[in-house]
């Protein structure tokens, strides 16, 4: 599949915020999937109805409900992303009631988001529903607490893979690395990818216990110039582009030359993003200094092809609910819950297709998620949907043949035996 690129396009995409909406907007949201009664309810909360990664998650959560005989509703907190905190909170808490107790679900997949303020409060209305209603709840990429089971990415092992690429395809001993980093207090997903990475490198980087990251009373700490080879570290808003733009500048501006960063890692796309409008700003598109990040949407994975970014690891959010339904499927069929916490598979998707752990081409561009930009998309109507869709059937972006099928499979069984 031939991609062509449009930076501006993606930057635009991954600049929508993640959370919060008022509730005046809840029935404009309501998606009902299925209009068979016969069938049972799942309910699908997800953070944000204009995101493509949310949408590649729904999707393909409502074909594969579908193809499981399951009658899926579909929720959003937030349609705009213009409110969060405990407004969000209060959202999401009426949505899991109006599930269920107006749609009868038996189970909610929530991909809501996590650390926010009031957030506790969330997992006392989940805690309830599964005491008062027997229903099943599955986190779905979201670190929230009260619910059976979690299924994601295990963002650990992403940031170490791609940290072990830089490794493998640099001199380490004249690598010089920046960091862009979302604030890694408000998600513990961010913390680990820049923990796996410090892995990944093998850097000496000082950095709090992570068995001890779960403890409410303890407290995320990253000391990155404890290593030497982090030149600089820059924090940046997680869903804004122009922040990630204006992070890379300051490095830029603080270490040229000789001096300048040869590796930039984003903790994700839209630090990437920003950081690839950073290096063409100053004329070093060209430079030797590489970009790497996470999150493989469909735009990101074309610039790796087309030499924007060297590296990107590809999540999943529609395989994830494709488990996350699958889970339900085996609940509703032994009254065994799944637990724990079940990992997604990730491609890999590199500039240097000689590295023997990348994902191919072909198939990091048929898992990859959301819109690509053709070339003739009307830039004022970009969202999701604009542009071209990849794939067919049944991959994040609208189908296809997923990469890792065995690794699929057997995750499948996995969830299917826990819950007997």
């Amino acid at each position: 599949m031939a991609f062509k690129r449009s930076s501006a396009l993606a930057a635009f995409i991954f600049s929508i915020c993640l959370i919060g909406i008022s509730a005046d907007q809840e029935d404009s949201m309501n998606q009902t999937i299925s209009n068979n009664n016969n069938e049972q309810v799942v309910c699908l909360i997800v953070r944000s109805g204009s995101n493509p990664y949310f949408d590649a998650m729904r999707s393909s959560a409502q074909r594969h409900a579908t193809k499981l005989g399951l009658n899926l509703v579909t929720y959003v907190t937030s349609e705009s992303g213009t409110v969060g905190g405990f407004a969000a909170a209060e959202r999401n808490i009426a949505l899991i009631q109006k599930c269920v107790t107006e749609d009868g679900a038996v189970a909610l997949l929530l991909s809501i988001a996590a650390d926010d303020p009031g957030s506790d409060t969330e997992a006392a209305a989940i805690e309830n529903a599964r005491a008062e209603h027997g229903v099943l709840a599955l986190a779905i990429d979201s670190r929230i607490n009260g619910v059976d089971a979690l299924i994601q990415t295990n963002n650990t092992a992403a940031g170490e893979a791609i940290g072990q690429y830089a490794l493998a395809t640099n001199n380490k001993e004249d690598a010089r690395i920046a960091v862009l980093y979302c604030p890694i207090e408000d998600d513990l997903n961010i913390y680990e990818r820049i923990v796996g990475f410090v892995s990944g490198f093998g850097l000496s980087t000082q950095y709090t216990d992570p068995t001890t990251i779960d403890d409410p009373n303890s407290t995320r700490t990253i000391d990155f110039y404890s290593d030497p080879q982090i030149i600089a570290a820059r924090e940046y808003k997680c869903s804004v582009a122009d922040s990630g733009r204006d992070a890379t500048l300051d490095i830029l501006a603080s270490n040229s030359g000789d001096d300048a960063p040869t590796i930039i890692y984003a903790t994700n796309e839209v630090g990437g993003f920003g950081a690839l409008e950073a290096l063409r700003e100053k004329g070093l598109s060209d430079s030797n200094i590489r970009i790497m990040t996470i999150d493989g949407s469909c735009n990101g994975v074309a610039e790796v092809y087309d030499g924007g970014f060297d590296a990107n690891i590809i999540q999943q959010p529609g395989l994830m609910a494709q488990l996350g339904l699958d889970a339900v499927k085996a609940f509703l069929e032994t009254g065994k819950a799944a637990t724990g916490f079940t990992e997604t598979p990730f491609g890999l998707a590199v500039k240097d297709q000689v590295y023997p752990y990348a994902t191919l081409q072909t198939e990091a561009e048929d898992i990859c998620w959301g819109a690509v930009d053709d070339g003739t998309s009307d830039l004022s109507g970009v969202g999701v949907g604009a542009g071209a869709m990849v794939g067919s059937e049944d991959t994040n972006s609208g189908g296809g043949t997923v990469v890792c099928s065995i690794g699929y499979l057997a995750l499948v069984v996995g969830i299917v035996l826990a819950s007997i």
